[in-house]
């Protein structure tokens, strides 16, 4: 038996204005082919399953979720009365009469739509960074592990929801959804000695997920890339915990990037830190949600396809979102607002605003946006000369590290001039994340090969590239760094 949930079940309020939207197939040929901006050997762009394929999948339902509780603190029974509950579907459009109905529902996708379901009846605890709530449970989205019902009397675990990799703990301890996560699994010493016992067996079967993943043959061969990612290698990358910096599929288990903030993504021409996606309107944020929840593992570049069945990423192989809860997931995501700034402006940082502008930051960086939504070439691209004609790519590079927009399946060859906005609230400054503080971002030592960031299990090294403000005095530094946080 399934059940609605009466989260949506609930009469609309009168005075809500009616909203019947025209959703559109988000997933139709012409749009699909020209929303990807072509990778840096056009050769391999990828190939998606075209529409008729993907309308042909069944439409995953969104579930209600019940919390996961910290070792030690779940009550008496309390799986097992779960076990008695009815699966409830908490999305459905039909409910839905205002736009507030379809943004509130789009927080039920971007919060309970998990992807992957472990096996049932299995004790789960995600170390995290963060501490549990006052009942015992752990935060959602930290790593967005759920107990999820789909057929009664079956408990399962489900993780990777949006907010799991897209909600931040700010100081006072409420949470921002939509901005760039903490995710982190820290290296605890359980989990390194689990990596050191690995077999030959086990490790064959890690390289093998790590280039369904990240593989990209037009680049390193197979063996060649199993030949690096050795026993230590992989030891060394459970090691380092970097908290905001997280490979995921399609980047670089060796350069991983950044989480994105998704505040503000409306304004933003471009998605990625590659810029891979174009971002023309909501039919562009749906189909780069598709394929960012696992459909890219199912593509074609070139002659390589990197899985041809399900994959942690694409979940259960046959199922997709309905264009209803893409189109209420965008909707929500436009919504997101940033949180009050307590930066004010002052003496001190109007001076910066001044420095700002003498030094040409606005040339990338201009107001009100503190982006011109611009592509810039990586370090050693050559830009094709269909491309320099374009309005959106600059001729300069910052000259920082190309690895991610040179040598993965997320490589256009460019990186997107980002917002400077809610640089307060953030930390992993640039693509790879490398500096967690404006300070360190400006602080001319992170050039040099000794360098070493503050506060974090971190690569140890110099930080190139984007040396715009590293020669300014100390004071004229601190005017800016007062500026930049007001954003």
């Amino acid at each position: 038996m399934l059940v609605l949930a009466a989260v949506l079940l609930a009469p609309p309020a009168t005075s809500a204005q009616s909203f019947s939207p025209s959703i559109p197939k988000f997933w139709n040929d012409p749009q699909v082919e020209s929303f990807e901006v072509p990778l840096a050997n056009p050769r391999y762009s990828p190939r998606h399953m075209n529409s008729a394929e993907y309308y042909a999948l069944k439409v995953r339902p969104i579930y209600k979720t019940y919390p996961v509780y910290a070792p030690g603190r779940e009550p008496a029974g309390y799986r097992e009365h779960l076990k008695t509950l009815e699966p409830e579907v908490i999305f459905d459009p039909a409910r839905l009469r205002s736009e507030a109905d379809w943004i509130a529902a789009g927080q039920l996708v971007f919060d309970s739509e998990p992807l992957l379901f472990p096996a049932p009846e299995k004790d789960v605890f995600f170390p995290t960074p963060l501490p549990p709530n006052a009942d015992g449970t752990l935060p959602f989205f930290v790593p967005g592990a759920r107990y999820i019902i789909r057929k009664k009397g079956v408990l399962e675990i489900g993780i990777n929801a949006c907010a799991g990799c897209h909600t931040r703990v700010m100081p006072d301890g409420s949470y921002l959804r939509g901005a760039q996560g903490v995710f982190d699994f820290p290296a605890t010493e359980e989990r390194l000695e689990r990596a050191r016992k690995r077999t030959p067996e086990s490790l064959r079967a890690y390289q093998e997920r790590s280039w369904i993943l990240y593989g990209a043959p037009w680049v390193e061969p197979k063996e060649s890339y199993f030949a690096r990612l050795t026993k230590e290698v992989a030891l060394q990358h459970l090691a380092v915990s970097r908290q905001g910096v997280l490979p995921r599929q399609g980047t670089s288990e060796f350069a991983p990037p950044h989480i994105p903030s998704l505040i503000g993504l409306r304004d933003r021409k471009f998605l990625d830190a590659t810029g891979f996606a174009r971002h023309r309107d909501i039919g562009d944020l749906a189909r780069y949600a598709i394929t960012n929840q696992g459909l890219d593992t199912l593509a074609h570049f070139g002659d390589f396809q990197p899985s041809a069945k399900a994959t942690a990423f694409s979940s259960e192989i046959g199922t997709r979102y309905s264009d209803e809860q893409l189109y209420a997931l965008a909707l929500y995501i436009y919504s997101l607002q940033p949180p009050p700034n307590p930066n004010q402006p002052s003496t001190l940082s109007r001076r910066g605003e001044k420095i700002f502008l003498q030094q040409g930051c606005a040339g990338c960086h201009p107001a009100p946006l503190y982006t011109n939504n611009k592509l810039t070439p990586a370090k050693g691209f050559t830009v094709p000369e269909e491309m320099k004609r374009s309005s959106d790519v600059l001729n300069v590079s910052v000259g920082t590290d190309p690895t991610l927009a040179l040598t993965t399946r997320r490589g256009t060859g460019f990186y997107k001039v980002p917002s400077l906005r809610g640089l307060w609230y953030r930390n992993a400054l640039g693509h790879g994340g490398w500096v967690d503080t404006l300070e360190e971002w400006l602080d001319p030592a992170r050039l040099k090969p000794e360098f070493v960031p503050k506060n974090r299990s971190a690569p140890r090294g110099a930080v190139p590239g984007h040396e715009f403000g590293l020669k300014l005095s100390a004071d004229d530094r601190a005017a800016l760094i007062a500026f930049l946080k007001t954003l």
